[in-house]
């Protein structure tokens, strides 16, 4: 009876890797997918101190008045159904705060808010164009390789939040309103 169930484990791994083998190969090689980025929770209650311990830009003098975080996951894996590797980015933990000396309601926090989620329609446009990559040497392609060339690209793409964060925009802030930012930051600091 041990003999038999060795036989039939023997049979089972044989055919398995006999199944993998004989998986055709995949229409494209390397597939880039890339999650929708959902509209993210919101917080209103954190302060700019907060928002630039998190990662948001504040240098000297400047008060950070949003900010969108969110950690990007890439993974490399096998298709299932055929020959072929999988790349995928996902969007975790995604959130969009601005900060409590801007209430709900005002004109400044609506300012800021549409700052923000100009953020979230990038990250939109980063993962449509994550799924339009193709992996320039699929035939020799190695999970390895093709994770390196998934993150250098990522961080291309992420640039355009950089370029969308300019000098220009920011100084916007303080006219914005009728000038309504900088009174309501002048009132919290008193």
């Amino acid at each position: 009876m041990r003999l038999l169930v060795s036989f039939l484990l023997f049979l089972a791994c044989t055919a398995a890797h006999a199944a993998d083998a004989v998986l055709p190969p995949c229409a494209q090689v390397i597939r880039f997918m890339a999650d929708w980025f959902d509209d993210p929770p919101q917080e209103f209650d954190k302060t700019s101190d907060f928002l630039v311990k998190q990662g948001a830009p504040g240098g000297e003098g400047a008060t950070a008045l949003g900010l969108v975080t969110v950690e990007n996951a890439i993974s490399v894996v096998p298709e299932k159904t055929c020959r072929g590797l999988r790349v995928e980015l996902r969007f975790v933990h995604p959130m969009l705060r601005v900060i409590r000396d801007l209430p709900p309601g005002t004109c400044a926090h609506q300012h800021v808010l549409r700052h923000e989620y100009t953020h979230v329609r990038i990250y939109r446009e980063m993962a449509r164009q994550f799924r339009q990559l193709v992996y320039p040497f699929p035939e020799s392609a190695d999970a390895e390789d093709v994770l390196r060339y998934a993150k250098q690209q990522l961080a291309q793409l992420q640039e355009a939040q950089r370029q969308f964060d300019s000098p220009e925009e920011y100084a916007g802030n303080l006219t914005a309103c009728k000038g309504e930012i900088p009174k309501l930051l002048a009132v919290a600091r008193k």
